[in-house]
């Protein structure tokens, strides 16, 4: 007899030739509607769709929905949505939608109203593997999405980071609470600049260069220092050469610095309309040949470590609709892993490329 959760599926992402591993049921979880060893026929299949409707769900076990996740005939958009669904961060992202689009989001911004939302992130830390989280991450997504889902992103990534630097679990709240509202400013500009499907005019960019101060005033004194300078300095360089204060060096703290580097590698692999997603390792070479100046080169290098050694002995789909295991990262070339396809081990390079990182195999 089955055990374990039944987590819903929409019956769409049923495809023919699938080998049924375990008993899949009704929207309830009470009828049987095909059995544990049965194989989805095109016909079976037409049923569950014109009984059921398209947009209907069925429920099956946890390996069962793994396994359809995972597999080559999802589309990246069906792994998507079971990604966000299965870990709970489609929840989470529209919890903070609810508060950054509030009306009155400045009497929203408390303690009450931010801790079991940082409490919820950090969950996620503990319960699932990091490519799972990046998988989120590195899903595009929505232009009138873009803020509450970047500052999730961020929340997750700043968590991650201040635990590959051994913080205190203090700090470690801390520093996600600074990624969950470095950029809450932006709710005070205007949705046409924000949500804008092109290049912005050097008018409009002036105004969004405002969004660091917008989010020191909506912060204030709320949630300590820290988190109110990450929102204010995340665009400043250790250079001198950010805004809005020019400050550089020392000046910046280190919950800063991380929030810096968390902000640029989820605005690189998000997708714009006038500029297209980047896979997370051409992302990870563009930090390395120091494309976005004024970072501190420790904490970047440090992160690039992680990542690659998160990414190694991973899935991805290659150009040729092939699916490999990523072996080896190199430092200095990361957008050009080496990958295992069965028997064949090779480097990716321009003709061979990943084209697609996967979640869970």
């Amino acid at each position: 007899m089955d055990t374990g959760q039944l987590l819903e599926l929409p019956i769409e992402y049923l495809w023919e030739g699938l080998v049924l591993k375990n008993n899949i049921y009704n929207h309830t979880g009470s009828v049987l509607l095909l059995p544990k060893g049965e194989t989805v026929t095109a016909s079976k299949l037409s049923r569950l769709l014109r009984f059921y409707g398209k947009d209907k769900y069925i429920m099956v076990y946890e390996d069962t929905y793994l396994e359809i996740m995972s597999d080559e005939h999802a589309s990246p958009k069906a792994r998507q949505d079971m990604t966000e669904q299965y870990m709970g961060y489609a929840k989470l992202h529209r919890n903070i939608g609810s508060i950054f689009q509030s009306p009155n989001i400045a009497s929203l911004l408390s303690s009450a109203q931010m801790d079991p939302l940082v409490e919820a992130i950090s969950a996620k830390r503990v319960q699932f593997d990091p490519i799972m989280i990046f998988s989120c991450i590195n899903f595009p997504r929505p232009m009138d999405e873009g803020l509450q889902r970047h500052s999730l992103n961020v929340a997750l990534l700043n968590g991650i980071q201040a635990e590959w630097l051994n913080l205190e679990p203090e700090d470690v709240k801390a520093f996600t609470l600074a990624g969950l509202l470095h950029d809450i400013g932006k709710t005070m500009i205007p949705e046409e600049i924000l949500n804008a499907p092109r290049k912005l005019t050097e008018e409009e960019l002036q105004t969004m260069r405002l969004h660091p101060l917008y989010s020191d005033k909506l912060l204030g004194s709320k949630f300590g220092e820290r988190v109110r300078l990450a929102a204010r300095h995340h665009h400043e360089k250790l250079n001198g050469k950010g805004y809005p204060d020019g400050i550089q060096g020392d000046e910046l703290d280190l919950c800063t610095r991380v929030t810096a580097i968390s902000d640029i590698y989820d605005a690189m692999v998000s997708a714009r309309s006038y500029k297209g997603a980047r896979l997370p390792l051409h992302v990870l070479d563009m930090f390395y040949k120091e494309e976005f100046d004024g970072l501190d080169r420790g904490l970047v290098m440090r992160f690039l470590k992680n990542m690659r050694l998160k990414y190694t002995n991973r899935s991805v789909i290659m150009s040729n609709g092939e699916t490999g295991i990523i072996r080896y990262i190199p430092p200095n070339d990361a957008g050009h892993p080496i990958v295992q396809q069965e028997e064949l081990v090779r480097q990716a390079d321009e003709n061979w490329y990943c084209r697609e990182m996967v979640a869970v195999y």
